[in-house]
């Protein structure tokens, strides 16, 4: 998958005219980008020159340069990759597969390709921050709804296994009235595949109004619960067949609630491992004779 025309789909509905010309251009002639100069591309598409500053500064780089760079360092890398083989995504309805061997193919390379999109979108600092108002909350609560909530789940698990003071319902009603509860000194972590999902964005705006820090981990995209969030965390994944009900967004998701958690233990190791080591001899205690 390729992240640069991923950033720009999922901004493209927000894009000003002018600056969608530019989108539509690129999308279909990005080699061009290496062999014009801005100049000329503004010309060919029809826009301005300042138009394209703003459409690479809308999908979040610093201009055109940033943005050729980003695609160079991205035709490299799907070089580097394609000679490494394995199973490829072929994008067909659920009714279409002919053999086990195809389901198990496609379900592995979204899978896969999901955790590795998402990686090369992982930002240090934004975990780094994250895991500092984790650590420092009074209270985390987290939210999903749907294949959401699998995350969202494991997640409020792990926080518990080290003894943190963490909340999470699969029942709406009992997170409303939680949210409710949110104050200054909370986190609020939002798993969403959809951020036009009325429940979660509910559940967004009381933690808003109760001031707590709000998280969101989510598809790529300018939402209001992306431009709202303190924090953001994207995880990415290839679409193939959206009537299926099966979804690599999932593997993204944990990819990045392990990340999570690894990085909150190993910040505070000293005050967790008790917890980590009783953990592990009750699962691990021998039955008695």
């Amino acid at each position: 998958m390729n992240i640069v025309s991923e950033k720009i789909k999922s901004c493209y509905d927000k894009l000003p005219t002018s600056e969608r010309l530019v989108a539509d251009y690129v999308l279909k002639n990005k080699d061009d980008l290496f062999q014009y100069p801005i100049k000329d591309l503004a010309k060919m598409s029809g826009t301005t020159q300042a138009a394209w500053t703003r459409f690479a500064q809308a999908i979040g780089y610093n201009g055109l340069k940033d943005l050729k760079n980003a695609y160079y360092a991205e035709a490299n890398t799907s070089l580097a990759q394609a000679d490494k083989g394995g199973p490829k995504i072929t994008f067909k309805d659920i009714n279409e597969y002919t053999s086990l061997q195809s389901i198990a193919d496609n379900i592995c390379a979204t899978s896969v390709q999901a955790v590795q999109t998402t990686y090369r979108l992982f930002d240090a600092g934004t975990i780094s921050d994250v895991v500092t108002a984790i650590v420092a909350a009074d209270q985390t609560q987290i939210f999903g709804v749907g294949t959401a909530s699998v995350a969202a789940y494991d997640l409020f698990c792990k926080l518990l296994r080290i003894h943190y003071n963490t909340v999470f319902n699969h029942d709406i009603h009992m997170s409303l009235m939680t949210a409710s509860q949110l104050g200054p000194k909370d986190v609020a972590i939002f798993f969403s595949d959809n951020s036009k999902n009325k429940e979660i964005m509910q559940l967004f705006n009381i933690a808003k109004e109760k001031n707590a820090v709000t998280v969101a981990i989510t598809k790529l995209g300018n939402t209001p619960l992306t431009t709202g969030s303190d924090h953001v965390l994207f995880a990415t994944s290839p679409e193939i067949d959206k009537k299926s009900g099966i979804t690599s967004s999932r593997f993204a998701q944990l990819f990045l609630v392990d990340t999570l958690y690894t990085a909150i233990a190993n910040r505070d190791y000293n005050n967790i491992r008790e917890y980590l080591r009783d953990s592990y001899e009750v699962f691990n205690e021998q039955p008695k004779d």
